[in-house]
């Protein structure tokens, strides 16, 4: 039988709490990225940007018991994927399609916090 570390216990809880205080203001700049991309300003950097927060959340937050909200970021990062580089507004089926992707992230999150 294995025996526990308390202090390694402690430690991943911490970083659990770490990273669970850390998606409001994540998500939030996802959000903010969002709005760029559907004013049209700054896509060449927008679209990339929000795409490595998509990537970045996908690959993370199961990791830290999110596992729902990284399925979502995920989605998201798929559906950005496609338009990444090329500097031009979404088309509107994109817009909705990547909409309804940020909308389910950020439920995902507010679903389970």
């Amino acid at each position: 039988m294995t025996r526990t570390d308390p202090a390694l216990i402690a430690f991943l809880e911490e970083q659990r709490a770490d990273y669970t205080r850390s998606l409001p203001r994540r998500l939030e700049q996802v959000g903010l990225l969002w709005q760029q991309i559907l004013r049209g300003e700054d896509l060449a950097q927008a679209l990339p940007t929000l795409e490595r927060h998509a990537h970045s959340l996908a690959g993370s937050a199961a990791t830290f018991g999110w596992a729902e909200l990284g399925l979502a970021a995920q989605a998201l990062e798929f559906a950005l994927g496609p338009h990444v580089g090329t500097e031009q507004a979404l088309a509107p089926e994109a817009q909705a399609e990547v909409g309804r992707a940020v909308e389910q992230l950020q439920q995902r999150f507010h679903g389970a916090a």
